[in-house]
């Protein structure tokens, strides 16, 4: 009995689940319906293919950039910075964000240094990485520090959300930071931690290409923007944008599904 009872919560589980998949791709649907909606406006008020090419154009355009090699290098030079600077991010936001959670003092003193990362302007930040490094190492650089307080604070907060009667229990059989840390908090916030970073990852690539542009690094997305802008190639602006849309809005998806199976095989939720 206990068997089938713990079956049809499974299939109820999956049943809500498929049902949520379905619901976010609707809405994701509805966001390109809308997007594309603006876009007609815009060109029809606008009426001047200088200023807002046809989308039949941008597409177009997208068509050419997907089958030159020159975009697919600078494509692929763009997501390792972004993941490259994700990746710092996130470990200097896991293990800051534990050992404020361990040692509370230490969370008081970080706190205002994250708040100072945080209201830090992105442009200029940029420019003087520009006069230190290199156009190449300043987006990693800016995108990381755009990105690590953000991480921080979903980490401190997943770890705030872990039950007290969890970490009275810890406390009372005396089991060993490392275990609690490990084996019963990470585990615990890991479905909101994981979420939060698949936003962050959208993010990250965000900032990444706007630093490109600024500091018109060769072979990256944000130069061909840039040469774009320069040459007055509308159309290539707007698909190079809409692919850096895209991306943004797969990565996100891909850290979402992520989350989710990972939820699914350790029971999570």
């Amino acid at each position: 009995m206990r068997a089938g009872l713990q079956k049809e919560r499974g299939q109820q589980r999956n049943g809500l689940r498929g049902k949520a998949f379905f619901k976010s791709l609707l809405w994701s649907l509805s966001a390109f319906l809308f997007l594309w909606i603006v876009w007609l406006i815009a060109y029809k008020a606008v009426g001047n293919d200088y200023l807002v090419p046809s989308f039949s154009d941008s597409l177009r355009e997208a068509g050419n950039l997907l089958g030159q090699k020159s975009f697919w290098r600078a494509f692929g030079a763009t997501c390792l910075r972004t993941l490259l600077a994700f990746f710092f991010s996130f470990a200097a936001a896991f293990v800051l964000s534990v050992a404020a959670y361990l040692l509370p003092p230490f969370g008081k003193f970080l706190a205002p240094v994250v708040s100072v990362l945080r209201s830090l302007p992105t442009m200029a930040i940029i420019l003087i990485l520009l006069i230190w490094t290199t156009p190449k190492a300043a987006p990693v650089i800016v995108t990381f520090l755009a990105v690590f307080p953000l991480l921080y604070a979903g980490m401190t907060a997943a770890l705030s959300s872990v039950p007290s009667e969890l970490r009275e229990m810890s406390r009372v059989y005396r089991i060993p930071h490392a275990r609690r840390i490990f084996g019963l908090y990470i585990p615990c916030a890991a479905p909101y931690l994981l979420r939060e970073s698949s936003a962050a990852l959208s993010f990250s690539l965000k900032i990444a290409v706007s630093a490109e542009v600024l500091s018109n690094t060769f072979q990256s997305l944000g130069g061909l923007l840039q040469e774009a802008r320069i040459y007055l190639e509308i159309p290539r602006m707007f698909a190079l944008t809409l692919i850096v849309l895209i991306t943004g809005l797969a990565l996100e998806g891909a850290g979402t599904a992520f989350a989710r199976a990972a939820a699914r095989w350790s029971g999570w939720n």
